[in-house]
């Protein structure tokens, strides 16, 4: 990713970007951290979806294997409590678009 640094032009300004920069490192430090609570749980899952024949494979299965990499990661991960979706959303904008497209597969999903 190349960023456009042409309004750097005090040091000031430079302190500031570094304060920025520093500032989302520090956030995809964090989000990488919470990623790695999952990788035991999507071990799991890949594991046991290699015994099952492909003709039992469906939604079903699909739930069940889903419904025990969140047990797994649950056991794994630190207990933290994000708050509402109003907070969880204002600090992780993209959330809030991974929280709609979720209900609107669902909602499309339930229509069938």
């Amino acid at each position: 990713m190349k960023y456009n640094l042409s309004h750097v032009n005090s040091l000031k300004a430079l302190q500031k970007e570094q304060q920025v920069v520093m500032q989302r490192i520090v956030e995809e430090e964090h989000e990488l951290r919470l990623k790695m609570y999952e990788i035991p749980g999507e071990l799991a899952a890949a594991g046991v979806n290699t015994f099952i024949p492909k003709i039992l494979r469906g939604k079903i299965t699909d739930a069940a294997l889903n419904g025990g990499k969140k047990l797994i990661n649950a056991f794994f991960a630190p207990q933290i409590s994000p708050g509402n979706l109003l907070t969880y959303g204002a600090k992780r904008p993209s959330a809030i678009v991974s929280i709609l497209k979720k209900g609107f597969n669902i909602f499309k999903a339930a229509r069938k």
